[in-house]
């Protein structure tokens, strides 16, 4: 997805933590609100956020907020602080379009493939909650594009 900075992990003090490059000159989206600016490109802005939401459905990211959404002088998205992901079945965010591409990749998530990139980080649990979220994310795309037809809810 490009908008989750390189993350590694690392022993800090006996503890083992992730650690998130750090990203200079963002503005939280929270600013931006606040500010009243518009991206200079909406269709690019709109691609961006329907991703977020599919992004933190799929991780049951519970605590997305005006300060975990960054937005960098291009107005490219950067997602931070998913330390409270995983937790809960819950999806917070409506979601009514997707890009075909990401769609294609998220229908062919796999338990090997989530155990793989986590590197054990995500207990089998949570990874079977997952699963079972991006079976309703892709249940929910399809009956949109049944109601309203593809073109309607899936993006080049």
């Amino acid at each position: 997805m490009d908008m989750v900075p390189p993350t590694v992990e690392r022993r800090v003090n006996g503890d083992d933590v992730s650690v998130q490059l750090w990203v200079e000159n963002m503005r939280t989206i929270k600013r931006i609100q606040e500010l009243k600016l518009q991206s200079p490109n909406p269709q690019s802005w709109n691609y961006q956020v329907r991703r977020q939401r599919v992004f933190d459905n799929l991780i049951a990211n519970i605590d997305e907020n005006g300060g975990n959404l960054l937005i960098d002088p291009d107005w490219n998205v950067v997602l931070v602080d998913h330390s409270r992901c995983f937790a809960v079945p819950k999806m917070p965010f409506e979601m009514t379009r997707i890009d075909r591409p990401f769609f294609d990749r998220l229908k062919a998530l796999d338990a090997a493939a989530v155990k793989k990139t986590s590197n054990g980080w995500i207990e089998p649990a949570a990874i079977n909650s997952l699963l079972a979220r991006r079976d309703e994310i892709v249940k929910t795309f399809e009956k949109l594009a049944r109601q309203k037809g593809e073109a309607q809810v899936f993006e080049p």
